[in-house]
């Protein structure tokens, strides 16, 4: 099967206008783009003797077609998340005939074509078909989440789904969650005498939570951190339904 027709067949259910065809379409895809990266990759083969030939390649082969493919990857989650929203399909095209539901579903798409992980692609598809499939298309609440979503590394992400988990003492999600994510979650120590990778680590941490913070996603109070409302809808909005 081609690329093609794996984009067409995870598109079935969905109308999409010429501005997100642009974007997937394999004729399109794009000669003008495509030329503008032979000419930027052709420059840099000749400026820069070392790597030139390498960027050259990567641009004009390389670059495309992982954006494509991550594109795809979205684009059938998408149709899976809303396949499982029982009777949600027909909300879901009514919303993609207006210009809120089409800009949704376009920024979905950017984003995509930017996303590494594979868990990224998941959560971005969750958001998009969760918002398209609401009986009331809530736009800007919508577009904030998708906004803030794109702002957050994948490490930020784990962080604030450990902050929304309710408390409990022994076993349970939160343990459940570090031992997942263990290179992130697991806490690092900065006192004097820690390794440099140690401190390194608990440096990228605070980080971490003070992006939460600055988004308004987690609050802290004295030593510890809690989910803010706001938070909490991302969440709702990214993780799989229980």
């Amino acid at each position: 099967m081609t690329m093609w027709m794996a984009v067409s067949s995870a598109l079935t259910l969905v109308t999409i206008d010429n501005r997100i065809m642009s974007n997937i379409d394999q004729k399109t895809l794009d000669s003008n783009r495509r030329d503008k990266l032979v000419s930027i990759a052709n420059s840099a083969a000749g400026a820069l003797p070392g790597v030139g030939t390498l960027i050259s390649e990567v641009m004009t082969a390389i670059i495309p077609d992982l954006r494509l493919e991550r594109m795809v990857a979205f684009l059938k989650q998408l149709d899976s998340e809303v396949a499982s929203i029982h009777g949600r399909l027909d909300t879901f095209e009514q919303h993609l005939q207006t210009e809120e539901g089409l800009d949704l579903l376009e920024e979905g798409c950017v984003q995509a074509s930017r996303a590494v992980s594979a868990e990224r692609k998941e959560r971005l598809g969750r958001l998009v078909a969760k918002a398209l499939s609401a009986e009331a298309l809530r736009y800007e609440e919508s577009r904030k989440l998708l906004n803030i979503y794109r702002e957050l590394t994948d490490p930020e992400i784990i962080w604030l789904i450990y902050y929304s988990m309710n408390p409990v003492f022994g076993d349970g999600p939160h343990k459940d969650w570090v031992k997942q994510h263990p290179e992130i979650l697991e806490p690092a120590s900065k006192t004097m005498g820690a390794s440099p990778e140690q401190m390194a680590k608990a440096a990228l941490q605070e980080s971490y939570k003070q992006t939460l913070q600055r988004f308004g996603l987690v609050e802290q109070k004295g030593n510890r951190f809690s989910v803010t409302t706001f938070g909490r809808m991302l969440v709702q909005y990214i993780q799989a339904e229980e």
